[in-house]
C-alpha cells in the first residue's frame, strides 16, 4: 500500500469521525481554530476536467469530472466556481459522465472519477474551481483553475 493509498484511507477514516461527532463548530461557521480532526480530516480532490490550468474552455461545456477517494461519498461535495469576486453553484458531486470526456487528469491508485454540472460558463473569463465539503470547518477546498473561450 502506497503512502497515498494511507493517507487516504486515514483522511476519510477521519473524515467519518469529524462528522459523526461534530469535531468542527456546532452552529455551521467556519472555526478560526480547527480541531485535529477537523485538519486531519482533509481530503485530497483532484480537478480531472477540464484539468487544472486549462485555457480555451467552451463555455457550452457542461460536465466537470473530478478525483475523489474510492469510497469517498461523492454526494458530500458540491461545485462551485469563482470568478471577478463572485461565486457560483454548481451541482453536487455524482456519477462520471459516459464517456469520460478528454484531455482528462490521471487520477492517483484508489481514487475514482465523479462528474458535476457547472452554473453556465461566461466567455473569456478564469475560473477559480472549489468544492464545498460536508466538514464546515475546513471551507471549500479549491482544486484548481480554467479559463474559457
Amino acid at each position: 500500500m502506497s503512502v497515498l493509498e494511507r493517507g487516504a484511507g486515514v483522511a476519510l477514516g477521519a473524515l467519518a469521525l469529524a462528522t459523526a461527532f461534530g469535531a468542527c463548530t456546532g452552529s455551521g461557521n467556519p472555526n478560526p481554530q480547527p480541531s485535529i480532526a477537523c485538519l486531519v480530516a482533509q481530503v485530497i480532490l483532484v480537478q480531472a476536467f477540464p484539468v487544472s490550468g486549462a485555457t480555451g474552455v467552451p463555455v457550452a461545456t457542461n460536465t466537470l469530472v473530478f478525483g475523489i477517494p474510492q469510497g469517498g461519498n461523492a454526494s458530500g461535495y458540491q461545485v462551485q466556481l469563482v470568478a471577478n469576486g463572485q461565486t457560483r453553484i454548481g451541482s453536487v458531486l455524482g456519477p462520471p459522465p459516459s464517456p469520460l470526456p478528454s484531455p482528462l487528469a490521471t487520477l492517483p491508485q484508489n481514487y475514482v472519477y465523479a462528474g458535476a454540472t457547472p452554473p453556465s460558463l461566461q466567455s473569456a473569463t478564469t475560473y477559480t474551481v472549489q468544492l464545498t465539503q460536508q466538514i464546515v470547518c475546513l471551507g471549500p477546498a479549491t482544486t484548481g483553475t480554467f479559463s474559457t473561450q
